[in-house]
């Protein structure tokens, strides 16, 4: 007979699952029973026993609750991964300060993208997911992780976004001898094959360094989305339109494959990788720019942001790719 996961651990996990992604606060009661989908009793139940053993911390004042030490140690455990968060939020912090933008860290884990540390503009607000909450590594998600990656793993990941395609199925070229970088136009015949775009997107990352995403309603959107998952895990409505919009987002043009062909362009975020000391990507920086940038202020945020990410590659005993 199969065992079942038990129930109550199952809630415990929600509990701190929620609280992990909402670290910036501390919740009532109230809001954490209708977060997690309990009823009153069970959760004040659970949470006085997680107080307890110090997993949650409870503010009497206020009568709120938020992650405690011993969750804390636990997180702390992985001594490398912890930090590596560390380190990556002092570059971060560097960089919003220089650049007066919202900057953000981001990792793979158990096939997400994880949000590792962010640094908003403003403490009321921010454009970026905040530091636990995930999405789904398949296109168009990802591709400043995957562009360093083994060919399996991005043979898997573009699996995601329709039927595969073998690299010279793919007829689009990358030249990588000029500057700015310069791709052959996309043949007619194939400009509907998810898997060869978003092959080319990989191409066209790993040859200039970095990954730059077009500014587009649907991406703040998805934003409120997956605040909506975290805030409401148990309701599989906003997890069903997060995959929608992550569908729609990988049909359209969410990499800006030849940004300095044009003096402006509308751009989201820009991303470049941190080399681990295999030469594969542990960690990727970004820039939230939202906004249109000229040829010479997308210069010098590209510029600033590469070198935040060699200096942290070689902070952390890091090599780039041979």
């Amino acid at each position: 007979m199969a065992v079942k996961p038990s129930g109550s651990a199952v809630r415990v996990g929600r509990l701190l699952s929620f609280l992990g992604g909402h670290g910036e606060s501390g919740y009532s009661l109230s809001e954490l029973a209708r977060a997690v989908g309990m009823d009153k009793s069970t959760c004040q139940a659970m949470l006085l026993a997680l107080v307890e053993q110090g997993f949650v911390h409870r503010d009497d004042g206020h009568r709120t609750y938020a992650l405690g030490p011993s969750a804390l140690a636990v997180a702390a455990a992985d001594g490398d991964r912890a930090r590596l968060a560390r380190l990556a939020r002092a570059e971060l912090e560097s960089l919003t300060a220089d650049l007066d933008l919202e900057t953000f860290a981001t990792t793979t884990f158990a096939g997400n993208l994880l949000v590792l540390a962010r640094v908003p503009r403003s403490t009321l607000f921010g454009l970026s997911m905040r530091v636990g909450q995930t999405l789904p590594l398949r296109p168009p998600v990802g591709a400043v992780h995957l562009a360093w990656a083994p060919p399996a793993a991005v043979d898997a990941w573009l699996a995601a976004a329709g039927p595969t395609c073998a690299p010279a199925a793919c007829t689009d070229t990358v030249s990588v001898n000029v500057a700015p970088v310069n791709v052959a136009p996309v043949d007619p015949t194939r400009a509907g094959e998810p898997a060869c775009r978003h092959r080319r997107v990989i191409d066209v990352v790993r040859e200039r360094g970095y990954s730059v995403t077009a500014d587009d309603a649907l991406r703040w959107r998805l934003r409120d989305v997956v605040d909506q998952v975290a805030d409401a895990p148990t309701d599989p409505g906003p997890r069903r339109e997060r995959d929608e919009l992550l569908r729609t987002l990988a049909e359209r043009d969410y990499e800006v494959l030849d940004p300095d062909e044009a003096k402006s362009w509308p751009v989201g975020e820009i991303c470049a990788p941190v080399f681990g000391r295999d030469g594969r990507v542990t960690v990727a920086l970004g820039l939230v720019a939202a906004q249109t940038l000229d040829t010479a202020r997308r210069a010098a945020m590209v510029d600033r942001l590469l070198f935040a990410t060699t200096r942290l590659t070689a902070l952390t005993g890091g090599r780039p790719p041979d």
